[in-house]
This record gives structure tokens, sequence and C-alpha cells, in this order.
């Protein structure tokens, strides 16, 4: 794969160059209490080039919407219905491993099984370009234990290394050859030692670290081996906030509502999820689960075991971001190592 790089200068000609061949220019951006977001940057330049730690969103809220319009109902007595098409071109700056990972995840489940129209359309009009990380995002943070860190191995076009004498650059698509290819003034063939330099960073990042055995944590699980006392503990501390699956950047599970006014109005699609009562509601009224910590117990299997099993990796990319948020203080890293740790002693 070829290696190049670009300096600070350089880069900033790039990323003004993007913007004239999008939409969207979706980047990270500092708002209310410096706070880091992803938000559209095209018109106003307000994007980081560089940052440290995370964004509190990932990309997942622009290709799943917390809510969206599916199609437009012109007559319901009659049928007739209009699709709502996003044709956007976006490109997508700055983004970290773990939430490219988590994309890959959500490809997986929305475009390469059984295609969801409106997500797919979204995500093939879409560029994305990584940011790899020196240090760790926060405390909370274990994107290596769970190979999604510090750099991305797959899922990006193009991603970005910081160095000293400016950023090292992976190509990782067709697209993103396509993108150096009508830029490549901008770019020189990276040097030998920029490459000991990365070599060094991965060194720091990983030192007295331990990548998690996840098929392991996926085998006791599955066999139900976790002691009741742990998922109870889970449900006590539970408050049904939805931080976790609002900012988790891999739970793909909505609901459909249609939204009418008389004859006329919208399928909505908006997004679910295991911890509420309702989610596996019936239509009779009765639940195959109706204990709260059997509703946030599903979140756990989900990422750590079912995904396991359907796609040989966990849906967990280590973000953190579900810790940062609980208010009950449900960690789902303790989590994994009590389960490991309980199996061995």
């Amino acid at each position: 794969m070829e290696k190049l790089f670009i300096t600070q200068e350089n880069l900033k000609i790039f990323v003004k160059n993007l913007k004239n061949d999008c939409d969207e220019f979706i980047a990270p951006r500092k708002e209310n209490v410096d706070d880091i977001i992803f938000g559209d940057t095209k018109d106003n330049g307000r994007e980081l080039s560089t940052y440290d730690g995370n964004s509190v969103t990932s990309p997942r809220s622009f290709l799943l919407p917390q809510t969206e319009p599916l199609f437009e109902i012109k007559s319901a007595k009659d049928c007739v219905l209009l699709p709502v098409e996003d044709r956007k071109k976006r490109i997508f700056y700055g983004v970290r491993p773990c939430d490219i990972k988590a994309l890959t995840l959500m490809r997986k489940f929305f475009v390469d099984e059984l295609a969801d129209l409106p997500y797919k359309e979204k995500f093939e009009n879409s560029t994305f370009i990584a940011l790899s990380c020196d240090k760790r995002c926060s405390k909370e943070c274990f994107c290596y234990e769970m190979d999604s860190g510090p750099y991305a191995k797959e899922g990006f076009d193009l991603q970005l290394t910081k160095i000293q004498q400016g950023y090292y650059v992976n190509i990782g698509s067709k697209k993103g050859s396509q993108i150096i290819r009508r830029q490549k003034k901008l770019f020189a063939n990276a040097a030998p030692e920029f490459a000991k330099e990365i070599k060094n960073i991965l060194k720091d990042f990983t030192k007295g670290i331990e990548k998690i055995d996840y098929k392991k944590l996926a085998g006791i699980i599955k066999q139900e081996k976790v002691k009741e006392s742990v998922w109870d503990d889970i449900g006590v501390r539970c408050v049904v906030c939805s931080g976790c699956i609002t900012l988790c950047p891999t739970c793909s599970c909505f609901s459909i509502a249609d939204r009418l006014n008389g004859d006329k109005g919208m399928r909505m699609r908006y997004c679910d999820g295991c911890p509420y009562a309702g989610f596996t509601r019936m239509a009779g009224g009765s639940t195959p689960f109706p204990r709260h910590r059997d509703h946030i117990r599903r979140f756990f299997e989900h990422k750590l075991s079912v995904d396991v099993e359907r796609y040989g990796t966990p849906s967990c990319v280590g973000c953190g971001r579900c810790i940062q948020t609980c208010p009950g203080n449900i960690n789902i890293r303790k989590f994994i190592n009590s389960v490991l740790e309980a199996q061995v002693l």
C-alpha cells in the first residue's frame, strides 16, 4: 500500500479543496464548553485538523439519525407513497479508528446483508478520512484491547497520522486513491524514518496493555456462565437514561411509526434500543423479558457475544462513551474484566 506525506500547510489546502467537492463536510469542531462534536463545517471553517480525545457523538448520528423520514404518505387509503431520498455527498473528516471500525460493522448490518436503502444511499455517497490516535482519548477508552485502535485497519478511504513534520497518509480504497490523484501536488512520498516514528507511537500507546480474548468472553456469555448477581447489579444501576445506546457508534436498533394527518403524513424511523421496556413488547401487550435487568443484559450480550458469533468480532469498539455518560456507573470494561477473571480464579 502506498505511503504518503502531507505538511500541515498543505493539509489546510487539501481540506479547502475537499470542501469544494461535497455537499457537507462533516468534521470535529468545538461547541458549548469545548465539547468536540461532528458537524458540517463546509461553509464556516470551524473544523479541527487535529484534536485530543474523541468526539461526544460519532458519525453514526448522520447515517442513522435519531429520527428520519423514510417516505411521504401521499394517500394512506390508496397506498400512494413517495420515498425520501438523501443524495448528499458527504465527507467525514477526522474520524477516530474506533468509529471507523464501528462504521464497518454498521455496514455489515445495513448494507452487506439485507440492504437498508436509506442507510446504504447515505453510506455509499460518503467518504471517510480517519485520524489515528497517538495517545488514549480518555481513561475510559480501551480501543486497543478491542482491536479498534490506535490505527484503523480497514473501512477508511484515507487515514492521517500526526507526526512531527506533518501527517503520514495511508490510502485505504479506490475512492481514496482518486482523491489523492486529483490533488497529488500536495503530497510527497513518505520518508522511511516516518514509519519508525509511527512504530514508536504504537509502542508507547500499547505499553503494558494486553488485548481482550473476546472469543473466550463471547463463549462465557453464550453459555450463561455470568453470575446472576452480576446482571442483578447492572439492572439496579440502570436508570434507562438511554445514554449508552444513543452514544454507542454501533447501536443499530430502530422502530417505525406513521405520523398521519388525515389521509396524508410521513413514515418515520427512530432509533430504539434494548434497555427500553417496550422494545420487545408484542402486539398483545405481553413481553418475553419482563424484568428490567434482562433489558440491559441484552445490550451486553449483543455487543460482546451475539455479534462475535455473527461477524467474528464484538460490536463494542472500546470508545468508552457509554462509560462516560452512565449515571449509574455501569462500566462495560469492568464487566469484561470481572467475567474473564472469574474464569481463571
